[in-house]
């Protein structure tokens, strides 16, 4: 496999990603910036912890990774 680093004004980005999820999955890979990555790990764990508080499984956050 290749890899390929695109810069795409903004305007165009919905419709390349849009076409390269038409793509079969075992032919291309879309990573995210490890920026991004994380903050999308972040925002998970966040999500997971305010569920746990909502069924009562903890009451108290005290520590986001």
């Amino acid at each position: 496999m290749k890899a390929l680093n695109l810069k795409i004004k903004d305007e165009y980005f919905d419709r390349i990603v849009s076409f390269l999820e038409l793509l079969p999955k075992n032919s291309i890979v879309i990573e995210k910036d490890s920026k991004q990555q994380k903050l999308d790990e972040i925002k998970q764990t966040i999500i997971k912890s305010k569920k746990d508080v909502e069924d009562g499984k903890i009451k108290i956050v005290r520590k986001i990774p």
